[in-house]
């Protein structure tokens, strides 16, 4: 009897610990979703030529996406969950190797999702992937980090995944079971099942640094060049590991901001003694000097 108790409670700490490892998805779709988007391609004659998925990152309007899913279109509308249309006003940066896209959308204040730290999309990780396959908005799939890979005869690393996607799924957020995106669904192979792939978190993670470089601070999410006195508009800055608020206020101020930790916490919703992250954005009033 005691052998059948001890073999019990073993599997019910094996089920205890596989439910803990999951995902939530019920919560996870609720909390995500208002993010993802449908992207409606068109060409300079307004007609439709495909479709995809993208997702924010920031809630002044940087969206994610393929760089294959916008690289023939001449114009592009993000539809969110609530049937709300954003115009998307330019690209801001593209990765072809790694397949991923940076664009700005018109919009503010809009709901958004933050970067897994790195290295966290472990073999194994229970993963969500939302997004429009065959323009079906909104649609979530569930499944495991297979494997991470390197594409034989390119320079390019990969996950694979077991969750579904079809056509137009490109360009959506892989998701941890905190609902942190770890990935970015790119392609599948048609000759294989399950045999799905995505670009990890730290590609765009790169990406985004690359674009806080080459491009100033305060533009980054204006295409009219800042005044020199204060505005109500902000800009954003992406945590680094070790970052703390002290070291953002220096690293803010060599690059001509003037502005404080209380204005960060308050602009953030953060509170003075909160834990960053890298990949984090934080949005910095527009106060340069």
């Amino acid at each position: 009897m005691f052998a059948r108790l001890l073999v019990s409670c073993l599997s019910l700490l094996a089920t205890a610990s596989q439910a803990a490892d999951g995902p939530d998805l019920r919560t996870l779709a609720r909390q995500t979703r208002p993010a993802v988007y449908l992207l409606v391609l068109q060409d300079e004659d307004g007609k439709t030529i495909g479709s995809g998925t993208g997702f924010l990152i920031s809630p002044e309007g940087l969206l994610v996406t393929n760089h294959h899913v916008i690289a023939e279109a001449k114009v592009i509308i993000a539809k969110a969950e609530n049937g709300g249309l954003f115009p998307v006003r330019k690209v801001l940066a593209t990765d072809t190797r790694n397949d991923l896209a940076i664009l700005q959308l018109e919009g503010k204040d809009l709901p958004c999702l933050t970067l897994a730290p790195d290295g966290s999309a472990e073999v194994g990780t229970r993963i969500a992937v939302v997004g429009s396959p065959l323009g079906l908005e909104g649609s979530l799939t569930e499944g495991i980090i297979s494997a991470r890979r390197k594409m034989p005869g390119e320079k390019r690393d990969v996950l694979q995944i077991s969750a579904p996607i079809s056509k137009g799924s490109s360009g959506s957020p892989v998701l941890d079971a905190q609902g942190h995106v770890v990935g970015v669904a790119s392609f599948l192979l048609l000759d294989g099942q399950g045999l799905n792939f995505a670009s990890p978190s730290e590609n765009l993670r790169t990406l985004l640094y690359r674009l806080t470089k080459t491009i100033s601070p305060p533009h980054l999410t204006s295409s009219k060049p800042p005044p020199s006195t204060q505005t109500a508009a902000s800009s954003a800055y992406i945590v680094k590991s070790g970052d703390t608020l002290s070291r953002i206020i220096r690293d803010l101020q060599k690059r001509g901001f003037q502005t404080t930790i209380q204005e960060i916490t308050t602009v953030n919703q953060l509170t003075t003694n909160a834990i960053l992250y890298p990949g984090q954005i934080l949005q910095i009033p527009k106060k340069t000097r």
